[in-house]
C-alpha cells in the first residue's frame, strides 16, 4: 500500500518536514499520527473497504491526511467532483446537508475533527483486501465535458508510484510542489512520490506562494501544466535568481519553445516533459531542452510501457508519418468505470487509444502534433492549432493562446486564435508577427481574460467556440 512509505519515512526521518501549507509545516512523524487518527476514526463512522469515496473538503491539510488514512484501511478515494462515488467524505457545511441518493454523506464536523487530531493513535487492523481492487478513482474527460471514471488498482497506483520515482524523479528529495493537486492523475502521483522519497510535499499553495517558494524553499521537484508554468514566470520577480538544484516537470498539453526556454533561463535547465494519461499514466518523457530543434517533442517511452503509432485502421505507420497513438503496459487500465460504450470505442486488443497525432522518429523519440478531435479543415487543407499557437508564444507579451476552427456566416470553419496578453499589450505587433510566420494561415483574433482548459492545462476547445459564436451572436 501507499501509506507503507509514509509510516516507513515516518519511522526513518521523523523530525523531517513532510507537508508545507500556507499555514504550517508538518513533520513527518506527526503527519503518520494524524493519518493513522484519521483512519482510526473513519473506521468508528462505519467506513470500509469496497466503496469509492469521493473527498470534498474546504481544508487541505484535512483532505491529504484522509487521502492516506483510507489508504491505510484500504478505503478507495476519488475526486470530490465524483458524481458516481458510493459516499463523501466532507467537512464543508453546504455537503453536510441531508444525505441525498445515491450519495452517503460522512459528515466531519468541527468538533469531530479537532477531537480526532487530539485522539492518541492506536493501532488499526491490518486491511486485507486484493491488490487488484479498486484503489482510486480518477475522472478523465480530456476536453469533452462528461468526466468519465477511470479506476487505479492498488497496484497500479504502486506501479505509478515506482515509474515516477524511478523515470525522473531519483535522488530528488528537497520540496516537492505538485501544483495541479492530487485530485489530478498528475498531482496524485506527484504527491504519492513525494512522500515515498521522503521529501517535504507543498499543498495548496497559490502561484505567487510558489514563486516564492522556488526561492525560499531548499530546491526539489515542482510539476504543473505549461499554461500553470507561464504563471509562475509572470509571478517570478524580474531579480530573481536561477536555483539549478530545482527539476521542473510539465505535463497535459504541449510545452511551447519559449515558455521552455524562459523556465531554463529563470527557474534552473532542469525542466523536462512528461506525457501521460489517466488511463494509461506515464508513457514518455523527455528534455525540455530538445524543443529548440525538435518542437512538440513529447520524449522517448520508459520502462513499464509500449507505445505504436497507427492508422485509421490500427495498423502501424512508418516513422515520421502521423498517426494516433496507442499505448499498454502495467500502467493501462482496462476501461472505463460504469460505462462499456467509450470502453468499447477507446479501449482495444489490451490497447487504449489516447486520440493523439503523433510521430515517431527514427531514434524512438515521440513528437505530438495535437489531438485528433481538434484538428482544422480549413478549405481543405488540415492543420493542427499547436502550429500557430507556437507562433504566437514567440511573441513577446503573448501569456496563453489558442487556436481552433469557427465557422464563418456560411458555415466554412476559419482559423481564429485566442489571446491572452499582458497589460497594454500592442495588438498590432501580434499581427505583424504572425503575418511574418510562413505557411501559417492568418487567424481572426479574440482577446479574451482566460483560457478555458480543464485541470490537467488541456484547451477546452468546445467551450471557446461556443464563446466566440456568442460574442459574435451566432451561438
Amino acid at each position: 500500500m501507499f501509506d507503507a512509505h509514509l509510516a516507513f519515512r515516518a519511522r526513518q526521518q521523523p523530525r523531517a518536514v513532510a507537508v508545507i501549507t500556507d499555514r504550517r509545516r508538518v513533520t513527518y512523524a506527526q503527519f503518520d499520527a494524524d493519518v493513522t487518527r484519521f483512519a482510526a476514526g473513519l473506521l468508528d463512522l462505519g467506513v470500509r473497504p469496497g466503496r469509492a469515496a469521493a473527498l470534498r473538503m474546504r481544508n487541505g491539510y484535512l483532505q491529504l491526511v484522509a487521502l492516506m488514512a483510507a489508504g491505510r484501511i484500504g478505503v478507495a478515494t476519488a475526486p470530490g467532483a465524483d458524481q458516481a462515488a458510493d459516499y463523501a467524505i466532507s467537512d464543508i457545511p453546504e455537503v453536510m446537508a441531508p444525505a441525498v441518493p445515491p450519495f452517503e454523506t460522512v459528515r466531519l464536523s468541527r468538533d469531530w475533527v479537532a477531537a480526532m487530531f487530539a485522539a492518541e493513535p492506536r493501532p488499526l487492523p491490518r486491511p486485507d483486501f486484493d491488490p487488484d481492487a479498486l484503489g482510486r478513482v480518477m475522472l478523465s474527460s480530456g476536453t469533452t465535458r462528461k468526466p468519465r471514471r477511470v479506476g487505479l488498482s492498488w497496484r497500479r497506483i504502486e506501479a505509478g508510484l515506482q515509474a515516477a520515482i524511478s523515470v525522473y524523479a531519483a535522488g530528488r528529495v528537497g520540496v516537492w510542489i505538485p501544483m495541479t493537486g492530487f485530485e489530478s492523475m498528475l498531482g496524485h502521483s506527484q504527491t504519492l512520490a513525494g512522500f515515498a522519497v521522503g521529501a517535504a510535499v507543498a499543498n495548496g499553495l497559490s502561484v505567487r506562494e510558489v514563486a516564492a517558494g522556488l526561492e525560499q524553499y531548499e530546491p526539489g521537484l515542482i510539476s504543473m501544466t505549461p499554461s500553470q508554468l507561464r504563471e509562475v514566470l509572470q509571478a517570478l520577480p524580474a531579480d530573481a535568481a536561477p536555483r539549478p538544484g530545482w527539476l521542473v516537470i510539465t505535463a497535459g498539453s504541449v510545452l511551447p519553445v519559449a515558455v521552455a526556454r524562459e523556465a531554463r533561463m529563470r527557474i534552473g535547465p532542469d525542466v523536462r516533459i512528461i506525457y501521460g494519461a489517466t488511463e494509461a499514466g506515464l508513457s514518455a518523457t523527455g528534455w525540455a531542452a530538445l524543443l529548440d530543434e525538435t518542437p512538440n517533442l513529447l520524449g522517448y517511452v520508459p520502462p513499464g510501457a509500449e507505445a505504436e503509432v497507427v492508422d485509421d485502421e490500427g495498423q502501424p505507420v512508418p516513422d515520421g508519418e502521423p498517426g494516433e497513438l496507442r499505448v499498454r503496459g502495467e500502467r493501462t487500465a482496462s476501461g472505463y468505470l460504469d460505462d462499456p460504450v467509450a470502453t468499447a470505442e477507446r479501449f482495444r486488443g489490451g490497447w487504449y487509444y489516447t486520440r493523439d497525432l503523433v510521430r515517431r522518429l527514427p531514434d524512438g523519440r515521440l513528437l505530438m502534433d495535437g489531438r485528433v478531435d481538434d484538428r482544422m479543415n480549413l478549405g481543405g487543407t488540415k492543420f493542427m492549432p499547436q502550429l500557430l499557437e507556437n507562433a504566437a508564444y514567440e511573441c513577446e507579451g503573448v501569456i496563453d493562446c489558442a487556436a481552433l476552427a469557427v465557422p464563418d456566416d456560411h458555415g466554412l470553419d476559419q482559423a481564429w486564435l485566442a489571446v491572452r496578453a499582458e497589460p497594454g499589450f500592442d495588438r498590432e505587433r501580434l499581427v505583424a508577427h504572425l503575418a511574418g510566420a510562413r505557411d501559417l494561415p492568418p487567424p481572426r483574433l479574440a482577446w479574451i481574460d482566460e483560457i478555458p482548459r480543464n485541470a490537467m492545462g488541456k484547451v477546452e476547445r468546445d467551450r471557446l467556440r461556443d464563446a466566440i459564436l456568442a460574442a459574435l451572436d451566432r451561438g
